[in-house]
This record gives C-alpha cells, sequence and structure tokens, in this order.
C-alpha cells in the first residue's frame, strides 16, 4: 500500500522528537532550510486525486479526520509558535516536502516571525432576526410614517404598504446589522496586529450574523477582551450579541503553502 506525507504545519524553533510524540506517536519532523515540517505517514490511497473527492463526500471519514487534524494542530501550537497547513495538505515523498520547505522559505520564516507569541481570536456577531427586526421597527421613522398612511388608505393601497413595510425593514435590518458589526470590527482593530472579515452578513434560520478574525499579541489580550465587552453592553438593548472565540491557532493569518 502506498504511502504520503500528511503535514500539519511548520515552525522554526526547534522541538525535540519526544514532545511530538507527546501529541501522537506517529509524528514525526523533516527539517530543511532552517524550517521544521511537522507530519505523520498515511495511507496514500485516502487522498489520492482520485479518491479525495470522494472520501470528502462521505460524512463519517471527513468528520473524524478533520476533528483529528485539528486536535493535532491546537496541540503542536500550544507547544510552538506554527505556521498551521489546512487539512489535507499532503506531499508523496519527503523529498516533495523539503522541495516545499526551500520554495516558500523566505515567506515562511517572514510569516513565523509575524506570528510569534500571538493567537489568533475570532468575532462572532449574531442575533435573532425576528429580535433585531423588532428593534428597528421600533427605531424607524419611515416605517411609522407609512403605517400612519396605511390607517387613511384603500384596502388595496394598505396592502402595498404593508408589502412595502416588509422590503424597507428587511432592507433596515440588514443596514443596521452591517453597520453595527463593521462598526465592532473597526474599533477592535486596534487592540491587533492583524485582522480578517471571515464572512460579511449572513442570514441562516432565524440567526443574522457576521464574523471576523484577529490577530493578537498572547501578553495583550486583555485589551482585547474589554473592547469586546464594551461593545458587547452598548448593542445589548439592539439585540446583537458579540461572542469572542478561542484562542486558535493563526490558520486565517497563515496561508502560505500551495500544495
Amino acid at each position: 500500500m502506498s504511502t504520503c506525507i500528511y503535514t500539519y504545519g511548520v515552525t522554526h524553533e526547534k522541538t525535540c522528537l519526544a514532545e511530538l510524540k507527546e501529541i501522537d506517536e506517529h509524528i514525526y519532523s523533516i527539517a530543511g532550510c532552517g524550517l521544521i515540517t511537522v507530519a505523520r505517514k498515511t495511507p496514500g490511497e485516502d487522498f489520492s486525486e482520485k479518491n479525495l473527492p470522494e472520501n470528502i463526500q462521505n460524512v463519517v471519514w471527513l468528520e473524524a479526520k478533520v476533528r483529528e487534524h485539528h486536535k493535532i494542530v491546537n496541540a503542536l501550537a500550544g507547544h510552538v509558535t506554527l505556521l498551521p497547513f489546512k487539512f489535507a495538505t499532503v506531499f508523496f515523498s519527503e523529498e516533495n516536502v523539503r522541495d516545499m520547505l526551500t520554495r516558500y522559505e523566505v515567506p515562511m520564516k517572514e510569516r513565523l516571525h509575524q506570528l510569534t507569541g500571538k493567537i489568533e481570536l475570532g468575532l462572532k456577531v449574531w442575533g435573532n432576526y425576528g429580535e433585531v427586526s423588532d428593534y428597528v421597527e421600533a427605531s424607524s421613522s419611515e416605517i411609522k410614517n407609512i403605517k400612519k398612511e396605511i390607517v387613511k388608505s384603500s384596502l388595496g393601497k394598505a396592502f402595498l404598504l404593508n408589502k412595502k413595510i416588509e422590503d424597507v425593514l428587511k432592507s433596515s435590518v440588514h443596514s443596521f446589522f452591517d453597520e453595527q458589526a463593521k462598526g465592532c470590527f473597526r474599533d477592535l482593530v486596534p487592540f491587533s496586529y492583524k485582522s480578517t472579515v471571515l464572512s460579511g452578513l449572513m442570514t441562516e434560520g432565524n440567526e443574522i450574523g457576521w464574523k471576523a478574525a484577529f490577530l493578537v499579541d498572547r501578553d495583550e489580550t486583555a485589551p482585547f477582551l474589554r473592547e469586546i465587552e464594551k461593545k458587547r453592553e452598548a448593542l445589548k438593548a439592539a439585540m446583537i450579541n458579540l461572542e469572542c472565540t478561542g484562542p486558535w491557532p493563526p490558520y486565517n493569518f497563515a496561508d502560505i503553502v500551495k500544495n
């Protein structure tokens, strides 16, 4: 059975094999250019160009593999500064891995320098769509004026005006929520080293949301968290919630390798 090299990430910090074995007994390191790739050998059939698309459609297989990937990357990030790789970053020989280290040596070392002493924190801004909608409707002078007009309108016109209220309210809810979420993002940027919007305004079921990620100095997370708490209190009346997630390995600030 053929094997491939499954890689979890790269570090510039020397770490002994014994420490890696504590995380997973099958993990080993491949060094080159002053960098260390953390890897393990795995059946090549699982990640071949032919089989991987089919395996990804297998929910049981995918969930197990993704869970294992994140578990190991999280553990590694607790030991060393890690440039984490995305799920299923595989190579078919150690020579290919060393070629990758040579090809990306400079940007990897620069990025690892940036990541040293930092963690990724996530921001989720969310709310129940109905509750946010009720707040926006109660605050909208435009909707109040349309309702006044409905009172003195014919049935036909009243019907059209009610449809207008639906359209105005939907647009107003989206604009209001998006403005508040972006405001939170802007206010948190000064407390981080880097930041990125993960997903703009989105609605799913009864929830409306918005997500971002921040690269924050590990020893300076307190001001970041205080700012989130400040924004959470300010938006409570509008039924908008803020949730800080993490710390995570810096997945959203480490995308260099294209295998």
